[in-house]
């Protein structure tokens, strides 16, 4: 049986690496990881492997018929973000490895006790080597703790809260953390976008005016929108429709012929780790739009002006997608949502006979599956005089489906 620590050495000065990991560390036969974390224990005159790939570290020690005990040391905490995720469950599954995983203090731990704050209620993610909607966490979550990386450096990502109208939040951030050359910067996310610092660093994202995501649950009332004479989908046909979509926190959504926004302002409160694009050709309501967003601080939505399907080929893959108006491109936008996303949730609204004609034609041709087709007819009470009077409003057909990949 051989024997394998994976020991977490800490936030990187060796004065916050605890005993039980030094002691393993000492004890073992041969160390592995990156050759920054092998130089600390050179003196120790151990048997050295250098590497930071799960795979490569396995197939080593897979092979070794020399040593027993293996430390593998990496950086920060073991379970946070960590090589030892990977690397674990490559391990499990050799019944002649036995793991043992060892904690330590990490970034996040450290940088929020020279803050002096509580890091039980911290939103954290790594943007290093990952995917990352930086707006929806920072949207919903009052303090957001980031790993940076790449090409989101503090520097950048603090450029696009600017862009988002986010200049004024408070930002933290970390650099070369309990190394003599440590640097801690708190400042508005407008100033650290002029500032430069080490990829690896790490910052903390102050909203004070963070959405709840509960917020999701409710429908808005009409009246809360703000609202000129771009055409505005009603409250009741706007939860029925958003339902349809079957979102995730995290889905990508377009909402195409976004009008005044009020789809797209409904669906973007569902979407805590998400993107919603609102395609729009009409000036006034884009302006529309942007008011909306602003009051609602939904800054999770893009908007592409122009008429769909032009613009489309540029935004990522999406899940779901919301047809308030095609101007007569139903089966070229079909055409093009198919070929980026072939299993995509796709709901459409309209009033008219010829335009339910258009969209079934386009589901029946493009082989959708789960078609359903459901006829909204809402009245809503209007005080006159003393009385109260039920005042119809336009039917409206909410067509909905789903891609079936065969086209």
């Amino acid at each position: 049986m051989k024997n394998v620590s994976i020991i977490g050495i800490g936030i990187g000065n060796l004065d916050f690496t605890h005993k039980k990991s030094i002691d393993l560390i000492s004890n073992s036969d041969c160390l592995i990881g990156a050759k920054r974390m092998l130089s600390d224990f050179i003196y120790l005159n151990k048997d050295t492997f250098e590497s930071s790939k799960a795979e490569d570290i396995y197939e080593y020690i897979s092979k070794d018929n020399i040593h027993k005990n293996f430390g593998v040391l990496v950086s920060g905490d073991t379970g946070f973000y960590s090589l030892s995720k990977k690397l674990t469950e490559i391990l499990e599954q050799d019944e002649s490895i036995k793991v043992e995983n060892i904690p330590a203090i990490g970034s996040l731990q450290y940088f929020c006790s020279k803050l002096n704050l509580s890091w039980d209620s911290i939103k954290f993610v790594s943007a290093h080597g990952r995917n990352l909607n930086i707006i929806s966490n920072i949207m919903f979550n009052k303090k957001t703790f980031m790993l940076t990386g790449g090409e989101l450096k503090p520097k950048n990502i603090c450029k696009l809260l600017v862009d988002k109208g986010l200049g004024n939040l408070q930002v933290s951030v970390g650099e070369n953390l309990s190394y003599n050359n440590e640097r801690i910067i708190e400042d508005k996310s407008s100033s650290i976008a002029n500032m430069d610092f080490d990829s690896l660093a790490v910052m903390i994202i102050h909203n004070d005016n963070a959405i709840e995501i509960d917020s999701g649950f409710r429908s808005i009332r009409d009246d809360e929108f703000i609202t000129g004479h771009a055409p505005m989908t009603k409250s009741e046909v706007r939860t029925i429709s958003i339902g349809k979509l079957n979102l995730k926190s995290d889905s990508i959504v377009y909402d195409i012929g976004a009008g005044t926004g009020s789809v797209s302002i409904e669906t973007a409160l569902k979407l805590s780790g998400g993107t919603l694009y609102a395609i729009e050709k009409n000036k006034g309501a884009i302006d529309l739009i942007k008011e909306n967003i602003e009051k609602f601080k939904v800054y999770n939505i893009e908007i592409i002006e122009g008429v769909a399907p032009e613009g489309l080929d540029n935004l990522p893959k999406p899940d779901s997608v919301f047809i308030g108006g095609s101007s007569g491109n139903m089966d070229a936008i079909f055409d093009c949502l198919l070929k980026k996303s072939p299993h995509v949730n796709i709901v459409i609204n309209t009033i008219t006979l010829q335009s339910l004609n258009e969209a079934l034609e386009a589901m029946e041709k493009y082989k959708f599956e789960d078609v359903e087709i459901v006829n909204v007819s809402i009245s809503k009470s209007k005080k006159i005089s003393r009385y109260d009077m039920m005042m119809g409003q336009n039917p409206i057909y909410i067509i909905s489906g789903k891609g079936s990949g065969l086209y």
